[in-house]
């Protein structure tokens, strides 16, 4: 069964931005204007409430609303800011677009990173097969989630430095369907011919020329080569994709 991935933001992912949003912004009247201008309707508490009170509600309204919601109250808030608090803002986001990478990237292990590496170290047939198919899987999980439209609303248009951000999105989605046609087509040539033994390298694991002697070794040499290459193919991508996700990750 397919393990479940919070795929979305939620308040818990926001709240060190909401806390230096509070100390920044502690008005009232800043938090209704603020959420007007970013098209948010909100039901703020009235009486005696702390700021962060106010801006909760404001955030929780965005996640609900349309994809650009969210992006635009975090623009909006943050031209309103002071320079001290923009510091701390722009960290906080820095910190939370690591935080969704971390979250796309983990699954059974760590980190796609380390998926990757235990591929390359795999020495048995079985043990690729399950380091591909982790690898696999987290590949499919990168794509889903930019794909996702509140995800891809926040995770690169928060950067200003990417100049076409929906461009840049497509291309770490392309990238993630690379990762997964190799490790398709590695665990296509692990599957077949049948292996009789766990060992990836074996005189045994041979094709139609079963029993022809020389033939034999020449047709597990070509599949032997073949599955190193396709392994080497499918890290070098993983380990490209995994570059480049915290490539974005670290900007801001």
């Amino acid at each position: 069964m397919e393990e479940a991935l919070r795929e979305d933001l939620t308040l818990v992912d926001l709240a060190p931005i909401i806390e230096i949003v509070a100390e920044g912004l502690p008005y009232d009247n800043q938090v209704e204007n603020i959420g007007r201008l970013s098209g948010i309707r909100a039901r703020l508490p009235r009486g005696q409430v702390d700021a962060k009170e106010l801006w909760t509600p404001v955030f929780e309204a965005a996640l609900k609303t349309p994809t650009k919601a969210l992006p635009l109250l975090m623009k909006n808030i943050r031209e309103d800011l002071g320079d001290d608090s923009r510091s701390k803002f722009d960290r906080a986001l820095r910190e939370l677009r690591f935080s969704c990478v971390l979250r796309v990237t983990g699954t059974a292990n760590p980190e796609l990173g380390n998926q990757a590496d235990e591929l390359l170290a795999a020495i048995t047939v079985p043990e690729m097969i399950t380091a591909a198919k982790s690898l696999r899987q987290t590949a499919l999980n990168v794509r889903r989630v930019l794909m996702r439209p509140l995800f891809t609303a926040t995770f690169v248009q928060f950067d200003p430095s990417v100049p076409d951000p929906e461009s840049r999105r497509m291309e770490l989605a392309d990238l993630a369907v690379d990762v997964v046609t190799a490790t398709d087509y590695l665990l296509s040539l692990l599957g077949g011919p049948a292996t009789t033994s766990s060992q990836l390298v074996l005189a045994t694991e041979v094709g139609t020329d079963h029993g022809h002697g020389p033939s034999d070794d020449e047709a597990l040499d070509r599949l032997t080569r073949r599955r190193l290459d396709a392994r080497g193919s499918a890290v070098r991508l993983g380990m490209r994709l995994l570059a480049e996700l915290q490539c974005e990750a670290a900007k801001g």
